[in-house]
């Protein structure tokens, strides 16, 4: 039992922690170049709301919904979240095989897939 408790406890800190490590990434240069607002609906796990504001100021990233609107939303469980932002699952495999789901604006939403592969290292 303490083996699942302690592997359920990691589980739900794969966003946290994914979220933590954008956040030092964050820079108005990113901002100027992608331009959008992104919003993270997951389920799983570690089900909740995330958001990724790459369209105002010095960029912003946290828990919740975003302050914006969101440009493009994105719905997946939270193991498919943890591959794509690790570089195990590209996004447009995701949402090719029903693995996650888009909707708002699909050229903001290729943007996020070029940032995400620049990140994967760091991540």
């Amino acid at each position: 039992m303490l083996l699942v408790s302690v592997t359920i406890l990691q589980l739900k800190n794969i966003e946290s922690k994914v979220f933590a490590k954008i956040e030092g990434f964050l820079s108005e240069e990113l901002v100027e170049k992608t331009r959008a607002v992104y919003a993270f609906d997951v389920t799983g796990d570690e089900s909740g709301k995330w958001y990724l504001d790459l369209k105002n100021g010095s960029g912003a990233c946290g828990r919740g919904d975003p302050p914006v609107a969101a440009d493009a939303t994105f719905s997946m469980n939270s193991s498919n979240f943890f591959k794509m932002f690790s570089g195990s699952l590209k996004p447009t495999t995701a949402f090719m095989t029903g693995k996650m789901k888009l909707s708002g604006d699909m050229g903001k939403a290729m943007k996020l897939e070029k940032l995400m592969g620049k990140l994967k290292s760091k991540l």
